[in-house]
């Protein structure tokens, strides 16, 4: 049965494929860092960032054959975000392609009306820049003809060790929260919050991830309040590997930021940022986008070989 359900997704793509041809698009920096991106699901493939001593090694886990995402549609690929939970609907669509140059590629999928997975008819856009401060940035945009909770995420998984097959558990990560936002048995967020000074989720002070996971059921699956929902200029998190030098630091808009290592022995990360949880004044955010109403938001992903402060001091940021 799995392998006629394999088989069945196969003849899909090629259907889709017929339809909107698949094309991956190479975006290259100035200091050579490179971003490998498709149009089948709005998907980042492949990133490249300079170690220590300036060695481009991969930083995220991805494959080269496109039809290799036909068992993990979610990595790498643009995701729906309804009330926290993630859907691939999205993910396994082919995109049409807006605008593509050296650095900068927009994909853009229109739904039709009453189109399975999807509330009216709806527009959604991504645009993935490669800029020269060594930052992929993402800008989702969102639009419908009725009332949802629809936004967009990324499914990257990242390890910044430059091998994918190695423990990310020894690098050290920071998260500016206090509090977590709960899932109910749906994965959607319910608006109850928890505090997390006193347990293995407090990452206000840099540590290992591996520090405390045993004391986790199935690792880090947390979403994050964040103590500055908001405001792009205040890191979100930052994770560092000392074996190779290299620091990346997470930016966001969204109030929430879902931190997933996919178990107790991980070899990668995500940082999902959720339209849902609470603004500045505590209050929780209407997570709705109306018809007419255009929802955008940025994810920003910045790579480093400098050590950073806090790593250095342990002492968490104010």
């Amino acid at each position: 049965m799995k392998y006629i359900g394999i088989t069945l997704i196969a003849s899909l793509l090629v259907m889709a494929a017929q339809a909107q041809e698949i094309k991956t698009y190479r975006l290259v920096n100035n200091t050579g860092m490179e971003a490998i991106l498709s149009n089948y699901g709005a998907r980042l493939m492949s990133l490249t960032a300079s170690n220590w001593n300036g060695r481009l090694q991969p930083v995220v886990k991805g494959y080269k054959d496109i039809k290799a995402y036909l068992r993990e549609p979610a990595l790498g690929a643009t995701l729906i975000c309804n009330d926290g939970a993630l859907k691939t609907t999205l993910a396994e669509k082919t995109w049409d392609v807006v605008s593509a140059d050296e650095q900068s590629v927009t994909f853009r999928y229109s739904s039709f009306e009453d189109e399975k997975g999807f509330e009216g008819k709806m527009n959604f856009s991504v645009t993935y820049t490669l800029s020269d401060q060594n930052a992929l940035d993402i800008h989702y945009q969102v639009t419908s003809t009725v009332a949802t909770h629809y936004t967009l995420t990324n499914g990257i998984v990242f390890n910044i060790g430059g091998n994918p097959a190695r423990s990310i558990l020894k690098q050290h990560l920071w998260i500016d929260s206090y509090k977590t936002n709960l899932f109910n048995e749906d994965m959607q967020l319910t608006g109850e919050q928890n505090y997390i000074r006193r347990t293995p989720l407090n990452f206000i002070q840099p540590r290992e991830i591996g520090e405390r996971i045993n004391g986790l059921k199935s690792g880090y699956r947390h979403a994050f309040q964040l103590r500055h929902p908001g405001n792009v200029q205040k890191p979100a998190a930052i994770i560092f590997d000392a074996q190779s030098g290299r620091a990346m630091t997470v930016y966001t808009y969204e109030p929430t930021l879902k931190i997933d290592t996919y178990g107790k022995k991980s070899k990668g990360i995500s940082f999902q940022p959720l339209h849902k949880g609470h603004d500045e004044d505590k209050e929780e955010i209407n997570a709705t986008v109306e018809p007419g109403q255009v929802f955008h938001t940025v994810t920003v992903f910045i790579f480093t070989t400098e050590v950073p402060v806090m790593m250095e001091q342990g002492t968490a940021m104010k």
